[in-house]
């Protein structure tokens, strides 16, 4: 190969070297906010611990793909004819385990979307910020919210154990409390 053969394959790895390090600050980051957290993502811990050990290893292989890919963008000695072709293998393998590092942090951080369980309803084993007091212009309920669809939001009301069903731009108040009736 020729000198500027061999310039290309530097000024190409020198490119990707800033991506890579891209990935090393985001790997970072993600096992940052991972350990950082203060309620947890409501995932398993086993979920949780894998999540932890791809962050890590995401880490090993973007420090493994910038190592390979810094070899070639400033060379140590100046490179013969013949590790041209050496290099460019060393730069697609470098590429290849960046990429690879992307999707383990991806995976590791799509436990961030792990469904939270469903707080028990009122009564046993009801926390005191589950209940919540709702007035509107016909009245005061007490209980616990619960998801419905669109925009009206559901209520299931303690006393007798009935359903009620209040419209968004009826609610006037809404507060948290520690029981309901009192």
């Amino acid at each position: 190969m020729t000198d500027d053969a061999d310039t290309r394959l530097q000024t190409s790895a020198r490119g990707w070297l800033t991506l890579q390090l891209a990935t090393l600050g985001f790997a970072g980051l993600c096992g940052a906010l991972k350990s950082g957290g203060t309620g947890g993502s409501g995932a398993p811990r086993a979920v949780e611990a894998v999540a932890g050990v791809l962050v890590l290893l995401a880490l090993g292989v973007a420090c493994a793909a910038t190592y390979l890919v810094a070899r070639i963008a400033w060379p140590v000695h100046a490179p013969r004819t013949e590790d041209a072709v050496r290099a460019g293998r060393r730069l697609r393998l470098g590429i290849g385990l960046t990429f690879l590092a992307v999707l383990l942090v991806a995976v590791a951080a799509s436990t961030a979307w792990w469904p939270q369980e469903a707080t028990s309803q009122a009564g046993a084993g009801a926390g005191a910020g589950a209940l919540v007091e709702v007035s509107t212009t016909a009245g005061t309920w007490c209980g616990t919210l619960r998801p419905s669809g669109g925009d009206v939001p559901g209520l299931e009301v303690t006393d007798g154990g009935q359903t009620v069903d209040i419209p968004l731009g009826e609610v006037t108040a809404l507060r948290p409390v520690g029981t309901c009736g009192a």
